[in-house]
């Protein structure tokens, strides 16, 4: 067997971690990569966990996108499933590993990519750990909450948060002909991607599906002998009978590894990382939701645990982890910072600096907002659509934007990326030639009209 010309690790799997792998066996194929992974799959696709709770997608095996085997053969890398990573030693290019049915043992390498990802956050309350209380994030907890509606009668669940992941459940559960209530003191249902008049389109929206819209934080568990969560207790002091309690109240940077390696780490817990995805030492490098990412809108380093942003930061480590002095290493140019979710057929779509934080990343910001049609509004199926967009009003440049409909909104969300990126003004995007038919667009189309209404207002 050949000797390799280096070796590395990649520590973690989903999307960063396998996307690092291949990327660093591509640019380096005489280097020997190694992939561990604490659980049995290394690829799967997260964000359709909702979907497969909900029946929609009926077999957990469609979410899986690589099995061990079959990425080992295709992408190069070594793999070892339900691996746990115990510690690394940078200084001393060890890693400590533990396997199934083996003692933890020490192994040398090179190079080392930290994509541990993230982890749910807690509530910190008495009777979380009951065995109908579930957070959403691995193909574990997706199986672990099928595996429960199938055996337990659940007439009402509480869904603690009211980000994506739980309007997606929200649904996940109506879709099973469950009663939801969701629990957000914040601002309510998707508060991070809509406000003001927005804001009161989704939630009435949720709210004619049939979801119950609390602005009230959970505060007590009650449950029984058989640790089951049976209420849920509000900060208002109302008691909220259930069967089940999904908790989905974001995540966090999972860096326990990276900071015991005394690898330095961001407020938040992220790993510090340059552009390049290195870390503070120099053998180190990491990607996915472990790090922090560059928003081109205002230079900010924003936290944004999403695949895409995933897939990149990973590709970046791994083609950097590989390189051995050959060319210019690979940069992470930034996000605008674009999302978008669909619940109850809703499309709701978010991209750059929302109105409400503009002000805190230096902007005199205002935001033009109109409410138009999906298609030409007399054509059969045409839907009500929403766009609102952020200007930066000294220069009329376009640095945000949110659209929400049935129809056609994200992917209307989708064309103010580049805008965004490329420092538009308003003015500018209100002469764009956009398609037109009556089946799928207006002869203005929304964007067209707001820009237009905007530079107006400028």
């Amino acid at each position: 067997m050949p000797i390799p010309s280096q070796r590395i690790a990649v520590i973690g799997g989903v999307a960063a971690g396998p996307a690092a792998a291949a990327q660093a066996v591509r640019s380096d194929p005489k280097a020997e990569v190694h992939l561990f992974e604490q659980g049995p799959m290394i690829s799967y696709g997260a964000c359709e966990i909702p979907y497969y709770v909900s029946g929609q997608i009926e077999r957990v095996e469609t979410l899986v996108q690589f099995d061990p085997e079959r990425f080992q053969n295709q992408r190069g890398a070594r793999v070892h499933v339900s691996t746990m990573v115990k510690e690394i030693h940078p200084s001393r290019n060890r890693l400590v590993a533990e396997g199934p049915g083996q003692r933890a043992s020490e192994e040398r390498f090179d190079k080392f990519i930290i994509a541990t990802g993230a982890k749910p956050r807690r509530l910190n309350i008495d009777g979380e750990e009951s065995t109908n209380v579930f957070s959403v994030r691995s193909l574990n907890d997706a199986v672990d909450i099928k595996n429960f509606l199938a055996a337990h009668r659940v007439r009402h669940a509480v869904v603690v948060g009211g980000g994506y992941i739980g309007a997606e459940m929200a649904e996940a559960l109506v879709h099973r002909q469950i009663r939801v209530t969701i629990l957000d003191p914040v601002g309510g249902v998707l508060h991070r991607y809509v406000s003001g008049p927005l804001q009161d389109i989704v939630q009435e929206h949720l709210q004619k599906a049939g979801v119950q819209i609390r602005r009230e934080r959970a505060v007590r568990f009650d449950f029984d002998a058989a640790n089951h969560v049976s209420a849920v207790t509000t900060d208002r002091g109302e008691r909220i009978g259930c069967q089940l309690v999904i908790v989905a109240i974001g995540t966090e940077p999972n860096t326990c590894l990276a900071k015991e390696a005394g690898i330095r780490l961001r407020a938040n817990g992220a790993v510090d990382v340059d552009d390049q995805m290195r870390s503070s030492l120099p053998n180190v490098w990491a990607c996915g939701d472990t790090v922090e990412v560059r928003r081109v809108v205002d230079g900010k380093q924003i936290y944004l645990p999403l695949s895409p942003t995933a897939f990149r930061t990973a590709h970046v480590a791994g083609e950097n982890a590989a390189r051995r002095g050959r060319g210019a290493p690979a940069t992470f140019a930034g996000v605008v910072g674009a999302s978008t979710v669909k619940v109850f057929g809703l499309e709701v779509a978010r991209v750059g600096i929302p109105l409400e934080d503009a002000s805190d990343s230096g902007f005199d910001a205002f935001a033009e907002r109109v409410h138009s049609w999906s298609r030409v509004s007399f054509y059969p199926g045409a839907r009500r659509l929403h766009v609102e967009l952020v200007v930066e009003r000294s220069r009329g440049r376009l640095i945000g934007g949110t659209v929400v409909g049935e129809e056609g909104a994200a992917m209307r969300a989708n064309v103010l990326v580049p805008l965004i990126w490329r420092e538009w003004r308003v003015r500018d995007i209100r002469d764009l030639d956009l398609v037109y038919a009556p089946p799928v667009a207006p002869s203005i189309d929304p964007l067209l009209t707001a820009a237009h209404r905007a530079a107006q207002r400028l």
